[in-house]
């Protein structure tokens, strides 16, 4: 089962465009508003400028250049009036030189200390070129970006002041404090709060969706485990019915040839045809959801020799080898040897048809015991078994041959399983395989 199907992926992509969608939305609507508020301020200080240098007469402005007294106060007079009508931060008047002419900052020294940074909007107050490259005079107020200034955002225009001669020869400026960036900084930190709160959110739903994903695809997989065993359950009682009469007239002949010439052949026969019924019987349990499992001691060491006894001639034909890793004492496990020897003969058969064709092919039974546990393995030296496959295995129905049910190791760790056991996989393409069988010792199990 793939917990992260289509359905999770599209969840997942619909999720990020809403958050991303939602958080897009709240920062353009961010920027439009400070762009709106920037753009009323710089109007207001532009309206300011132009409205504050319309109050100085030519011969005023030449007089201010020249130092007389009067023009002096008679222009303090009239900044201060800007100031105090539109709250403004500072309001003064520069020469060419970036002199101080009159400011309304009682603490401000003969040269205009941020010059620097405005040097660009003082210079197009003063002048600009027309398209012959020729030096005119603007007329205009010319207002700048907001700068920084200490603790505070500082905005400023400045408009031309024109003297007798036709000439600009100061510039009036007016200076303004930003006071909506301390409300677009909190805006900013509540987008900030709502874009995290946003994504925590949508991580949340993500995992709520992941776990209720997980168990509709576990509740339609029982649903289909529940289907498929209903409709193995009357497939098998059919089959099964075809198959044990055949097997019950072949066993009553080979007890006949006993009785007869008291054949080993045919002795071999009546147990081989016996786990074949013991086989058909335990598939009809599987789909009925009955298994009768008894776990008896049992010599571990004598039941694997006896299956490589018998199993390694038949792959001998094929050219593979049967290798044996046992132990030479007795160990003793619990388990059903019926059920036990299905298994473990399922998983040879699979790894012989694993390295059919094969040079050196080998199949290799082991046997090794830790922690009161004993391990039977079997190791086929074949091309391996891709990871995406390995995974699906146990499943049932699950099959990499163009033939077979799908049904052997599913049903083979449920067998291990009733036992107590457990059955696992490992390999690597290319590799080999390696099936492991964990049963418990005699004296560990229930």
């Amino acid at each position: 089962m793939n917990p992260f199907g289509r359905r999770s992926w599209a969840v997942v992509i619909f999720t990020a465009l809403l958050i991303v969608i939602v958080n897009l939305t709240w920062w353009l609507f961010y920027l439009k508003t400070e762009k709106s508020f920037e753009d009323q301020l710089s109007r207001r200080l532009a309206t300011l400028a132009r409205i504050g240098a319309s109050e100085f007469s030519q011969e005023s402005v030449s007089a201010l250049v020249d130092g007389y007294l009067w023009a002096y106060d008679e222009a303090l007079n009239v900044i201060e009036n800007i100031r105090a009508a539109d709250s403004l931060s500072e309001v003064f008047i520069l020469d060419i030189n970036r002199h101080y002419l009159a400011t309304t900052s009682a603490y401000a020294d003969s040269i205009y200390y941020l010059a620097d940074l405005n040097d660009a909007a003082i210079d197009s107050a003063f002048v600009s070129l027309d398209y012959d490259g020729q030096a005119i005079f603007s007329g205009r107020p010319v207002v700048t970006a907001g700068y920084r200034s200490g603790s505070l955002i500082l905005k400023s225009a400045f408009a031309p002041l024109v003297d007798t001669t036709g000439l600009v020869a100061a510039v009036l400026g007016v200076e303004a404090d930003v006071d909506y960036a301390d409300d677009l900084l909190a805006l900013r930190r509540s987008l900030y709060l709502s874009s995290i709160i946003s994504v925590g959110i949508g991580l949340l739903f993500g995992v709520l969706f992941y776990v209720i994903q997980r168990r509709i695809a576990a509740s339609e997989k029982s649903v289909f485990m529940s289907q498929s065993q209903a409709n193995l359950g009357r497939m098998v009682a059919v089959v099964s019915h075809e198959i044990k009469n055949p097997l019950m007239i072949m066993r009553a002949s080979a007890e006949s040839l006993i009785k007869k010439v008291n054949s080993p052949e045919a002795g071999f026969i009546v147990e081989e045809i016996d786990r074949l019924n013991q086989i058909v019987t335990g598939y009809l349990d599987f789909a009925s959801g009955k298994s009768i499992i008894s776990r008896e001691p049992l010599d571990i060491v004598g039941f694997l020799n006896s299956i490589a006894g018998q199993f390694a001639p038949r792959l001998a034909r094929d050219k593979i080898s049967l290798e044996t890793r046992l132990p030479n004492s007795r160990l003793m496990i619990k388990a059903d040897s019926i059920a036990l020897r299905q298994v473990i003969i399922n998983l040879i058969l699979n790894a012989a048809e694993a390295v059919a064709g094969k040079d050196n092919a080998a199949v290799t039974l082991s046997l090794e015991q830790a922690g009161g546990r004993t391990v039977i393995k079997v190791i086929d030296n074949g091309p391996g078994i891709e990871r995406k496959q390995l995974k699906n295995i146990f499943e049932p129905f699950f099959t990499t041959k163009t033939t077979g049910s799908g049904l052997g190791l599913f049903h083979s760790r449920r067998l291990i399983g009733k036992m107590g056991g457990e059955i696992k996989a490992d390999s690597k393409v290319g590799g080999s395989t390696e099936f492991s069988i964990v049963l418990p010792d005699a004296d560990n199990g229930e």
